[in-house]
């Protein structure tokens, strides 16, 4: 009988060089991922592209863990493959599916075709990898099963890391795929002239060869010894003679060509160097630049001529980030006053006119309600509309806004005027506002006329949701500890005023402060004021006495219609909100102030974002969204 075999036992270092390679796996799968819902951004925005994806993650991890093996050189190659076409289909997939207009499964189908079988393959990478230094049938091998967990709560959890990562964020999007699948396939290419991390073929012992009796007897006369014949054996399998190696070993030189010209998607470069003109639509793209606070800013302006340019959303300079619009106005032909004004300038000289939304107007109203105002705060500077006109009337304007490129897109392109020194603060604001009022109560005798704001305009609104750090009950406190105790607080929201997050806001704003009126926007009276999507303007302000509006004056307008129109109009867009919240029991009521520890703001504003971005798909058309 012959021997067993003698079980193969793994080795230690096989076991680590496979344990560090799947953790690389999985660091890249996570890099994948985050910056996947980056490029999404652009034309999903943050709240659909993340609504399911953690669901889409853990599909993949399912399929690649009890997928039939792949064999490691495949595996590996088939993951460079899919990581150098990921730009280009995370691209074309998201305009496609986006077109459809559907905020829910457009990006579900983006996911399972693009992203699923990325982190599918990678998946069954990372089970491949724990699998080599064992033999089939294992003991010690790990299971299957634990791919499953360990692959989908890595690509969940380690996204958070890469933002932290200065190279990674300020590299573009499709150039991280790119050089991700760049080493993939080199490492590919040379896994032949590396040392194997299988574990060898186990052999069995040679039977021992029985010793031939003797015979006893005289043999026969004539009679021969007959031998054994030996067994014949299969034709050998043809050897690699090292060319097949040498093929892909020659592939690694024309790696960089791929990854810098024929693979990259159909995106502007960023930042653009000069300005981009569509090839079939009336579309300029100024400006186009990666920003660490949203996946792109881009300043666009559509362009038409003669009787065109009157019409619809034609000679408008507009402001985005990732799929939000920050704001815009209106150049060329509908860049207009009804007197003798000057109308404001960007850098080259450009005629600006009104701004396209007249959300913004609305803040400004808040001059209306304080009088003599002397200085302002931003919070949140999108276009610089707002600021723009208070220091267009001589108010001491300082302007927190968190993404400089934003700050230098309204510079250059919207006509904000250069700020004092010292009153500029690319920050975040709550961090920025809590120590100013920490400041001002450790030295109350100390505080000047210049370290309080009778006016602050807080617009935050971006991509559908707001910051929720910045609307809890604690901000509030601390806002009031910088401002003057007749100051006039304007707070923009975009929703619906029945919804959860506006309950929460307004109920928190009429806990924090005596008094807030609340106005829309709509040029025209909607139907249902309470259930429809509208921009909102709560003024509120720390002081016990009425909160009023004066009747505007001509030199509050500045010749500009939107303006008028709004001011003159402003009795007839209040809402009444002293009655929200009344129906409500005492302890559901509490659960809608927001707090620092109690706050699920951004949990309720996923509904109003699905249909903010439905709603801006019908206004822009899809050229727009899809040239960044």
């Amino acid at each position: 009988m012959p021997a067993p075999a003698p079980p193969h036992k793994a080795s230690v270092l096989h076991i680590v060089l496979t344990r560090l390679a799947a953790i690389s796996v999985l660091l890249g799968l996570s890099l994948v991922t985050w910056t996947y819902r980056r490029a999404l951004e652009p034309q999903y925005g943050s709240a659909p592209t993340n609504l399911h994806l953690s669901k889409v993650v853990w599909s993949s991890a399912i399929l690649g863990s009890f997928a039939p093996a792949v064999p490691l050189s495949r595996a590996t190659l088939g993951l460079g493959l899919l990581l150098y076409a990921f730009p280009t289909a995370t691209y074309w997939s998201a305009a496609y599916t986006a077109r459809l207009g559907d905020a829910l499964w457009g990006p579900v189908a983006t996911h399972l075709i693009v992203l699923l079988p990325v982190l599918s393959l990678g998946t069954a990478l990372v089970k491949a990898l724990q699998e080599a230094p064992y033999v089939k049938n294992d003991p010690n091998a790990p299971q299957s099963a634990i791919t499953l967990p360990v692959s989908a709560t890595a690509v969940n959890a380690l996204q958070g890391l890469w933002p932290a990562v200065p190279y990674i964020v300020n590299l573009p999007n499709g150039q991280v795929a790119l050089q991700l699948g760049t080493l993939v396939v080199t490492l590919w290419a040379i896994a032949p002239f590396l040392p194997s991390i299988s574990p060898p073929p186990a052999k069995a012992q040679a039977p021992a060869t029985p010793t031939p009796e003797p015979s006893k007897g005289k043999k026969k006369k004539g009679a021969t010894e007959k031998s054994t014949p030996l067994r014949q054996s299969s034709p050998p399998k043809p050897q690699n003679d090292g060319r097949f190696d040498r093929i892909r070993m020659a592939l690694i030189p024309v790696l960089p060509f791929l990854t810098s010209t024929l693979l990259q998607p159909p995106t502007l470069p960023h930042p653009l160097l000069q300005p981009y003109d569509h090839p079939s639509y009336p579309l300029r793209i100024h400006s186009a630049v990666d920003s660490a606070y949203s996946s792109i800013v881009v300043v666009g302006e559509t362009i038409a001529e003669g009787m065109d340019a009157l019409n619809g959303i034609n000679n408008m300079r507009f402001l985005r980030a990732g799929h939000s619009l920050l704001g815009g106005v209106w150049v060329g032909p509908k860049a207009i006053t009804f007197n003798e004004d000057p109308l404001p300038e960007d850098e080259s000289g450009q005629k600006l006119g009104d701004t396209i939304y007249s959300a913004f107007v609305l803040q400004e109203a808040a001059l209306l309600a304080k009088d003599k105002p002397q200085d302002a705060l931003i919070i949140g500077l999108g276009t610089g509309v707002t600021a723009s006109s208070f220091m267009r009337h001589g108010i001491s304007t300082t302007i927190i806004e968190i993404d400089p490129t934003v700050y230098d897109a309204a510079r250059k392109f919207f006509g904000l005027p250069a700020s004092e020194p010292g009153q500029v603060f690319i920050e975040d604001a709550r961090g920025w506002v809590h120590n100013r009022s920490e400041t001002n109560v450790a030295n109350p005798s100390d505080v000047t006329e210049q370290t309080q704001y009778d006016l602050v305009v807080h617009d935050c609104f971006s991509g559908g949701g707001i910051p929720a750090h910045l609307y809890t009950e604690e901000f509030w406190k601390e806002l009031k500890g910088i401002v003057r105790p007749d100051a006039v607080i304007a707070v923009n929201f975009a929703g619906v005023l029945e919804s959860d997050s506006a309950k929460a806001l307004i109920l928190t704003l009429k806990t924090s402060f005596p008094q807030c009126r609340a106005f829309y926007d709509a040029i025209e009276t909607p139907t249902n004021i309470t259930t429809e999507f509208q921009n909102w303007v709560f003024f509120c302000t720390p002081s016990s006495e009425p909160l009023t509006f004066r009747a505007a004056r001509e030199s509050d307008i500045f010749g500009s219609h939107l303006r008028r129109h709004v001011f003159t109009g402003l009795p007839n867009r209040e809402s009444d909100i002293s009655v929200v919240g009344d129906d409500l029991p005492e302890d559901k009521r509490n659960r809608y102030i927001l707090k620092d520890t109690q706050n699920p703001l951004g949990e309720w504003q996923a509904e109003g974002a699905m249909h903010h971005w439905e709603i801006m798909r019908q206004v822009l058309p899809d050229v727009i969204w899809e040239t960044y």
